[in-house]
């Protein structure tokens, strides 16, 4: 096939900027695939009646390395390849079938104005291009950048379309790599993007003879379509070795203990698509669309055998989204009552035209054993299930929300008070706690000028929660001056709290510790699954340009203002001000790490006084941003501030990094103290 390189023109993407578009370091890159791919088959369905199914295939196999270079040896160093892969590497094939396939213009040039690009052009040779329809999964239309993440970032597109009555295949590749990288496979690039297709082409266009497609995917060990089959199959060969996020050693050099589905990428997919798509496999009540039919190396994933947390989801999400539920109901089989379950409208005031109906919440507490914890079955804890890591008791309740396509946005187990489940630390009596929302989609919003909307047409809620979204799809934040997902949030919170008090009969749970865990969410790392969009706003990174905009009281103590908190692996990065105060002004101020609590912040040597251990948290380094101040760090849980100016600042801003350092340290709150320097005990 022949090489079309993307030279560097004005304005023109890079291969670089491509592989970071997604701004997502948080999830697993394999939970970012399984989310996008399944997007775009199911917004690609034939038949968008809810009777109707979509089917994706994930098949995992080997390949040799000749399978790749024998068609696509054009603009590449082959050598070199084979060098990285004498034994050939590991390809993934995500197929969908019952779609419309890969349609529409061959090229840029066949597409006559305001013409419709087709799904072609989209996935393959355009980005930031999405569709226009309020209920697709996409909405930025950089959500493909995650194939070239998996691998090399080549990436084989074959597909099979109808065009009145007549069946055309299609197969085209595309590679994105950094194009300043000393491993990239490219002989000579500026942009790190490139194309194959046909040979006869001046600008890249697929191939379309099936004389010419037939022997590239049996070398791959692809099967063409068939029949009246149409669909698309998207390989990824020579697959990265590090798509599942890895556990961190303990301190005393333990391995992890990781959930059995982190043992193969098969296994892991498996999981990914209950985490993420519950709602709508193997869901024939999915009132939005047809249901997902989904397999993973030919083995069909069927409601029956979802974990039980995620037949647990979708019972819920039936009930708040039809009102009706399967015949083999999950909460049905253990004879909850629906009188037990939660199910009520959320509503929002003055947010949309004819009444304030927003969606439906539903939720339930269960105890271990109605989720089968216990022998014989031994099933693993709703939030060992959700973020891959033992939970132990009280457990906290675990809130999840859903737009029309049916993946889920986000799970939230927040005890934040302005989280989705209003700051209820656990539920009653040791229950394990569910709970989904989902929005009336057709909701129509009241017109604000800083909600500008085509002439003529009107904002419905899915729309404006579809374009709330980030291109990860792993929160909503509200628009400015619209707070409708803030009051959402808040008013499921309510429900939610009132709800998680009720006891629960049939469950033990041990005495809480005196240490409060279930305040830690303002500054622990995220469990994994992106943001949660619990503020409703984007967070200011910018300490000194906060430092300008807040009015800081004139305090005599010094005093410290946390202004925001990034989570970087095993540490915190926390963003502070510190208020000087006009108490002793020459005197040097003192920042110490201590751990937050029901009695009261303890301290280091508190804590080795009652004998708890190693101290859970270490200062790992520290900086100010301030011309009028220097920070030394004196030992790992002291921080000195010393002023240079002949008058001491107003105020000082800085950073400093926590490290967690022992595995307690995921279930505690670290917080920082001032004060003077001649006050404050500093442990040389």
């Amino acid at each position: 096939m022949k090489y079309y390189g993307l030279s560097l023109r004005p304005m023109q993407e890079s291969g670089a900027f491509l592989l970071r578009a997604m701004q997502n370091e948080d999830m697993p890159r394999l939970d970012l695939l399984v989310r996008e791919s399944v997007q775009n088959s199911l917004d690609a369905a034939f038949d968008k009646l809810p009777s109707g199914r979509v089917c994706i295939d994930f098949f995992f196999r080997q390949h040799t390395t000749t399978a790749v270079t024998d068609w696509f040896h054009q603009g590449i160093d082959v050598s070199r390849l084979h060098d990285r892969f004498p034994e050939g590497g590991r390809l993934l094939e995500i197929r969908d079938s019952l779609t419309e396939g890969l349609g529409g213009p061959l090229s840029f040039s066949q597409v006559d104005g305001a013409s419709p690009h087709g799904n072609l052009l989209k996935l393959v040779f355009e980005i930031g291009r999405t569709r226009d329809d309020e209920s697709a999964g996409g909405s930025w239309g950089l959500g493909k950048t995650c194939y070239f993440r998996m691998g090399l970032g080549f990436v084989l597109y074959y597909s099979r379309i109808c065009i009145e009555g007549d069946y055309q295949e299609r197969l085209v590749a595309s590679i994105v790599e950094d194009e300043a990288s000393q491993e990239k496979i490219q002989s000579d690039t500026q942009t790190g993007i490139a194309w194959w297709g046909a040979d006869h082409s001046p600008e890249p266009i697929p191939v379309t003879d099936p004389l010419h497609i037939a022997p590239v995917l049996a070398a791959l060990g692809v099967k063409r379509f068939q029949g009246e089959e149409t669909g698309t199959a998207i390989v990824i060969p020579f697959l990265k070795e590090d798509l599942i996020a890895e556990e961190e050693c303990s301190e005393d050099g333990q391995a992890p203990r990781q959930p059995w589905w982190c043992e193969s990428y098969d296994t892991y997919t498996k999981v990914a698509l209950q985490r993420w798509f519950a709602a709508r496999l193997d869901n024939p009540l999915f009132p939005s669309g047809p249901w997902l039919d989904a397999r993973v190396n030919g083995q069909p994933m069927v409601r029956a055998e979802m974990l039980v947390a995620f037949q647990v989801m979708q019972s819920l999400y039936n009930r708040a989204a039809v009102g009706e539920v399967l015949e083999d109901d999950y909460l049905k089989s253990q004879s909850v009552a629906e009188t037990d379950l939660l199910c009520k409208p959320v509503t929002v005031r003055n947010e949309f035209e004819g009444n304030s109906h927003a969606g439906m919440l539903s939720a339930v507490m269960l105890s271990s054993d109605q989720l089968g914890m216990g022998a014989p079955d031994n099933h693993l804890d709703p939030g060992t299930c959700v973020f891959g890591r033992p939970v132990p008791p009280p457990y906290r309740p675990i809130v999840t929300y859903v737009r029309k396509p049916g993946m889920n946005i986000c799970w939230d187990d927040s005890t934040e008070s302005r989280g989705w489940s209003g700051g209820l630390p656990s539920a009653a009596a040791g229950a394990h706690l569910i709970a989904v929302f989902v929005p009336k989609h057709d909701q129509v919003l009241v017109k604000r000028k800083f909600l500008p909307v085509s002439e003529g047409r009107t904002l419905t809620l899915e729309a404006y929660l579809r374009n709330c979204e980030r291109s990860d799809h792993t929160e909503w934040v509200d628009k400015s001056g619209v707070r409708i997902i803030e009051k959402i949030r808040t008013n499921t919170g309510r429900a939610l709290k009132d709800f998680g008090s009720k006891p629960v009969t049939g469950s033990d749970v041990k005495p809480a510790v005196r240490l409060a865990r279930n305040l830690a969410d303002l500054v622990l790392p995220k469990r994994g699954f992106g943001l949660d969009g619990r503020s409703g706003r984007s967070a200011q990174k910018d300490s000194s340009r906060t430092k300008e905009l807040r009015e800081y009281p004139r305090t005599s103590n010094p005093t410290i203002y946390i202004e925001h908190i990034e989570h970087v692996g095993g540490s915190i990065m926390v963003y502070w001000s510190l208020a000087w105060g006009t108490i002793s002004p020459s005197i040097d101020r003192v920042i110490d790490l201590r751990i937050d609590s029901e009695a009261g912040p303890i301290t280091r040597d508190q804590w080795g006084e009652d004998d708890l251990g190693k101290f859970p948290f270490q200062i790992g380094e520290c900086r100010t941003e301030s011309t009028d101040a220097v920070m030394q760090l004196v030992t790992d849980f002291n921080v000195r501030i010393q002023a240079t100016a002949v008058s001491p600042p107003v105020v000082v801003a800085g950073q400093v990094r926590i490290d967690i350092t022992t595995l307690s340290g995921g279930t505690l709150r670290p917080t920082l103290h001032v004060g003077l320097a001649e006050a404050t005990e500093v442990v040389q």
